[in-house]
């Protein structure tokens, strides 16, 4: 998998990371940063407690995602309301280095298994956050017509199959929640899916770059001012 496939951001599936994690223990027997034998990504936690991972929030997260995981700073991403499984994943992904962030790594390295689904199960419980501020409604409502129904004649598939009709995501498929993320953050995202050239046929975030590959810029940014602003 080439370099640009690896930077993806918080809206990529968490099964983009498993590509060279896999590869890399057929390869070499275990995946870069594991123990012998182990898999850095495999997490192992009893019930998570969410009272724990609120002050874990406070202590480690809440300067620069917001309280309650609710930022305001529009390039980072909004953590609150965010299904579980994606978060534990992409924690444990920042630990083993398979993501890159130089501030997220030295975050995921000082956090336990049990640390991240305690994070994970905090965030998921908080409210999504208000919806960030769209002037244009013809904008908006071109990219809601574009995520609820996409645009056939271009193999534009609706966000909406995936993401849900509400863009809070699926847990149990590792589909993210995209709902109010605020739109310089989104569009980055869109952007980085659109210049990819392959996600080697792992089928989330393969799909997200067929969806995006027909759209053009103006089409990008009606789907971001729309998913900024779908909980109004």
């Amino acid at each position: 998998m080439k370099r640009t496939a690896r930077r993806f951001l918080w809206l990529a599936a968490p099964l983009a990371l498993a590509a060279p994690v896999l590869a890399a223990v057929a390869q070499n027997g275990s995946p870069p940063g594991a123990p012998p034998g182990g898999n850095p990504l495999e997490l192992k936690y009893s019930t998570p407690n969410a009272a724990h991972g609120a002050q874990l929030s406070a202590s480690v997260c809440q300067s620069c995602h917001g309280p309650g995981g609710v930022s305001t700073n529009p390039e980072v991403p909004r953590l609150a309301g965010q299904v579980p499984g994606y978060v534990r994943f992409q924690l444990a992904a920042f630990r083993a280095k398979l993501r890159p962030s130089p501030v997220m790594q030295r975050v995921a390295a000082s956090l336990t298994d049990q640390d991240m689904a305690d994070l994970a199960a905090y965030f998921s419980a908080q409210a999504i956050g208000p919806a960030w501020n769209t002037t244009d409604a013809a904008l908006r409502a071109r990219g809601e017509a574009l995520f609820m129904g996409g645009d056939p004649a271009r193999g534009a598939i609706a966000c909406a199959i995936c993401h849900g009709a509400s863009g809070r995501g699926e847990d149990h498929l590792g589909v993210a929640s995209i709902t109010n993320q605020s739109p310089t953050y989104a569009l980055a995202v869109l952007h980085e899916y659109k210049n990819t050239p392959s996600f080697g046929g792992i089928p989330q975030p393969e799909a997200m770059r067929i969806v995006v590959k027909p759209l053009g810029e103006d089409d990008l940014r009606a789907l971001v001012a729309y998913l900024s602003s779908m909980t109004r």
